[in-house]
């Protein structure tokens, strides 16, 4: 008999970091040119290696949320979701949950992965959890799902019987 799990929740611990062509445009529309004096630094490369921080601002300041969606497989898109279900996506922020609820078959080893839906490139993986069959009967795990290159960090609850 295949064991089934239920997934219980999905909890944002910190959303995708929106560095994507939202935050490149507005990078891009920085001024081209800016005496670096007015900018109190002493040379470019000052200017250069605090990019990274103008753009974790940039993000901070935008702290979009993500277009959750959940699949059982490592291939993103709408038409392969499991939850929830008719193309659709859940708007979540880090600090927000969603209830899922759902089930799938665990037979050994099942992946289930979370993505951000994406209108203008493809869909951004923002981490998967693995639930093993041996799991069974073990009440509720929660496990890490995180993308170091999305910087999303988010725990997955679920129960397998």
């Amino acid at each position: 008999m295949t064991a089934t799990a239920t997934i219980l929740n999905v909890w944002c611990l910190h959303a995708a970091t929106g560095t994507d062509v939202g935050v490149n445009q507005a990078v891009a529309d920085l001024a081209a040119a800016i005496p670096l004096t007015e900018l109190g630094a002493g040379s470019l490369e000052d200017v250069v290696r605090a990019a990274p921080s103008v753009v974790q601002m940039i993000d901070t300041a935008r702290s979009d949320p993500d277009d959750l969606y959940i699949t059982t497989d490592t291939g993103g898109g709408l038409a392969r979701s499991i939850w929830p279900g008719g193309e659709q996506t859940v708007s979540i922020q880090a600090g927000q949950s969603a209830s899922p609820g759902i089930s799938v078959p665990v037979s050994f080893a099942q992946n289930v992965s979370l993505w951000d839906f994406d209108s203008v490139s493809s869909d951004d993986l923002l981490g998967s959890v693995q639930i093993l069959e041996e799991e069974q009967g073990r009440g509720n795990i929660a496990k890490l799902a995180r993308s170091d290159v999305e910087g999303s960090v988010y725990y997955v609850t679920y129960s397998v019987n």
